[in-house]
C-alpha cells in the first residue's frame, strides 16, 4: 500500500477500514455524548442571564461532573468487591451455614438516589431455608426541579410567624464592611424641632478599598430627597457627582448645587409624563408626577454603559414595586455597586410580610448583601438598609 504524501487529501487521515479508523469512529461518538451530557448540565445548573444564556461557576461543574463520578465509580467498586466476597463465600462455606450469614438479624439496604436507609425484619426459619426473591422493576431518577431564574419573582413559602422571619432576614449581615460611614443627617426636624435620638436623613456608605469608591469618578443616584440634601452635599465632599430626584417638591429641574443636579421626576416601574392639563395643584397628587425606570434614566443620563456608585432610595412604600421591577429587568445587578434603601413595613397581614420577605430574597439571590442595617428611631415601620452588590464588588461575604 502506498504512503500518503503531504499534499493528498487523506494525509492525516486512518486508512479506511483500519482499527485505528474504528477507534477513532468510537472515540468522536464518546465526545460528543460527553458534551451534550456537560451542555445539558449547565442548562440544568446555571443561572439564566437577560439575554437568554445560562452561566455556572466551575466550581460547581466540577463538583457535579467529576467528584459525583469519582464517588459513583467507588461506590460500584466497593459493591462489586462486597458481592464477590459473598459468591466466595457461599462457594466456601456450607449453604446451611452461609446462608444465614447474608439473610438473618437485621440487614440494611441503602438506595443511592434517595440515601434512605431501611432495616429489613429478621427472617423466619422458613424463609431462610428456602429464600425468595422479587424482581421489582428498576425505577427511573427523576429530574431534579429546575432553579427558577434570578430574574423571577419567587413567593418564599408561608411559616407560622412571618414577622419574626422578615425581622430576622433584615438584620442578618451578608457583608463584611470595614470603614462604614454615616453620611448626612440633620440636626433638627422641620422648623427647627429637636431631634432627641439623634439626626434623621442620614446614610450608610461602604469606603472599603475593594469598593473603589473614587474621588472625581463615581456616580450618586439619590431618590426622595425632601428638603433634605444633606447626604448629597456631603458625597459631593467625597468627590461624587450627584443626580437627585424628587417631584414631591414642586421644583423644577435644575443645579441644586455645584455637584448636585436635581430632577423633577419620580422613580417608578413605568414611563409616564404625568398629568399636564390641568397640572394638580398638589406637589404630592402622583397623577401629576413625571416616572421613569431605572433604566429609562441611566439612558437620559447617559450612564446606562458605566456602574453607578451609590443608589439610594427613600420613597415612601414605593420601593417595593420599584425593586421588583428593577430585579426583573437585572437592572440593579448589572449597574448598582451600593444600594441604600428604606424600607417601609406598612401592611402587616402574613400575606403582605410574606411578598416583602420574598423580596428581600429576591435580592440576595441576585447577590446583593447587607452590610448595615438599622431601624429608624423616628418610624418604626422603617427599616433602613446598607446593600453591597458582590457581583461587583468583592467584599468579604458571611
Amino acid at each position: 500500500m502506498a504512503t500518503p504524501q503531504r499534499n493528498d487529501k487523506e494525509y492525516g487521515r486512518p486508512v479506511a477500514g483500519s482499527k485505528t479508523e474504528t477507534r477513532g469512529r468510537f472515540a468522536g461518538a464518546h465526545i460528543s455524548q460527553e458534551v451534550k451530557q456537560l451542555c445539558q448540565i449547565i442548562l440544568q445548573m446555571g443561572e439564566e442571564q437577560p439575554d437568554g444564556t445560562s452561566t455556572v461557576t466551575f466550581r460547581r461543574l466540577f463538583d457535579r461532573m467529576f467528584l459525583d463520578r469519582y464517588y459513583r465509580r467507588r461506590r460500584w467498586i466497593v459493591g462489586g468487591t462486597l458481592v464477590s466476597i459473598a459468591v466466595i463465600t457461599m462457594m466456601l462455606v456450607p449453604p446451611p451455614r452461609a446462608i444465614p450469614l447474608f439473610f438473618t438479624e437485621n440487614v440494611t439496604q441503602t438506595r443511592r438516589e434517595t440515601d434512605e436507609v431501611t432495616g429489613l425484619k429478621k427472617a423466619e426459619t422458613e424463609s431462610i431455608q428456602n429464600p425468595s426473591f422479587t424482581l421489582k422493576e428498576p425505577q427511573m431518577l427523576s429530574t431534579p426541579p429546575p432553579t427558577p431564574s434570578i430574574f423571577t419573582y419567587v413567593e418564599e413559602p408561608p411559616v407560622e410567624n412571618e414577622m419574626k422571619r422578615f425581622m430576622t432576614a433584615l438584620s442578618t449581615q451578608g457583608a463584611v464592611c470595614s470603614d462604614v460611614r454615616r453620611i448626612g443627617g440633620l440636626p433638627q426636624g422641620p422648623h427647627g424641632a429637636p431631634r432627641p435620638l439623634g439626626p434623621d436623613g442620614m446614610w450608610y456608605v461602604c469606603f472599603d478599598e475593594e469598593v473603589h469608591l473614587e474621588s472625581g469618578s463615581c456616580i450618586v443616584y439619590s431618590f426622595g430627597t425632601g428638603d433634605d440634601f444633606s447626604f448629597d452635599e456631603k458625597m459631593v465632599k467625597h468627590g461624587c457627582r450627584v443626580f437627585a430626584f424628587d417631584p414631591s417638591m414642586g421644583k423644577e429641574d435644575h443645579n441644586h448645587s455645584a455637584g448636585v443636579m436635581f430632577y423633577n421626576l419620580a422613580l417608578s416601574d413605568e414611563n409616564l409624563e404625568g398629568q399636564k392639563d390641568p397640572p394638580p395643584i398638589n406637589p404630592f397628587d402622583r397623577n401629576g408626577w413625571k416616572t421613569r425606570t431605572l433604566n429609562a434614566i441611566l439612558q437620559e443620563l447617559g450612564h446606562d454603559k458605566r456602574e453607578i456608585d451609590i443608589l439610594k432610595m427613600d420613597i415612601e412604600s414605593d420601593e417595593w414595586k420599584c425593586l421588583r421591577h428593577m430585579l426583573s429587568q437585572g437592572t440593579l445587578l448589572r449597574h448598582v455597586r451600593q444600594l441604600d434603601v428604606e424600607y417601609h413595613v406598612i401592611m402587616l397581614t402574613p400575606e403582605a410580610l410574606r411578598q416583602y420577605y420574598s423580596i428581600a430574597k429576591w435580592l440576595e439571590r441576585q447577590g446583593f448583601r447587607i452590610f448595615h442595617s438599622r431601624r429608624n428611631p423616628y418610624c418604626q415601620e422603617c427599616w433602613e438598609m446598607s446593600y453591597i452588590n458582590s457581583n461587583l464588588v468583592k467584599l468579604t461575604l458571611n
